[in-house]
């Protein structure tokens, strides 16, 4: 494949704020394949609670499965131990064969990328797409970031294509969507109050959820019909 997008997280659960984006980011770079990576054991979040892998597979799929060219990789459970994203972004590429690899992730994310594992390491490998999270963007997001990657950062503008990139480096695209306001903790939280999220995840979705019994104890939530 010429051009893949490999867009990691915990996914817990995908919603909205993840698809939206998602969509924009396909329809801009013109993926060839979009896939979405859920993490197994995240480093940053060893100790935390976290719904079984299984079940944030299961969302992926249930929420992606209308599209053509979005995927899901089991890749990371299938290792031991933590996790982290420069190792799964290079087997990636391998088992994808992509000519171009471009890694999505959250202006949240990107703006503490400086304190990953062997961040250099990730830079180098692929291109970078972040997506606008309502959170920190602009002069806040860049003064966030090591000084040596700004010379990389460009804006790009929704739809509007974006050519192969020139040079040896690789990229840092800043993709200028709107932002959807919406977090997963804030839909386990509003979860766990018995509160109604079915506007902000795919219907599939919330009906896995509701089914199995996710994020809340007790008597099911309100919207739970």
């Amino acid at each position: 494949m010429k051009r893949v997008g490999f867009f990691g997280g915990t996914f817990d659960p995908v919603h909205l704020g993840h698809l939206v984006p998602a969509v924009r980011a396909f329809e801009t770079f013109r993926f060839d394949a979009l896939v979405f990576v859920p993490a197994a054991q995240p480093p940053h979040k060893l100790g935390e609670p976290m719904t079984p892998f299984s079940h944030r597979f299961a969302m992926l799929a249930l929420a992606t499965q209308s599209y053509d060219h979005f995927l899901v990789s089991p890749i990371e459970v299938e290792r031991t131990g933590p996790t982290y994203t420069v190792d799964t972004l290079r087997l990636l590429q391998g088992r994808f064969a992509a000519e171009q690899a471009f890694f999505l992730m959250g202006s949240d994310s990107f703006s503490q990328i400086g304190t990953w594992s062997r961040w250099e390491e990730l830079v180098d490998l692929a291109h970078l797409v972040v997506l606008h999270r309502d959170t920190v963007w602009g002069e806040e997001l860049l003064a966030k970031v090591p000084a040596s990657l700004r010379p990389r950062i460009c804006t790009v503008e929704p739809f509007l294509g974006v050519a192969d990139p020139e040079g040896a480096s690789h990229s840092i695209y800043l993709l200028a969507h709107e932002p959807f306001p919406v977090s997963a903790t804030h839909l386990r939280e509003r979860l766990r109050l018995g509160l109604t999220i079915h506007e902000l995840v795919p219907p599939e979705v919330h009906r896995y959820i509701v089914k199995n019994r996710l994020y809340h104890q007790g008597s099911e939530p309100d919207d739970a019909g």
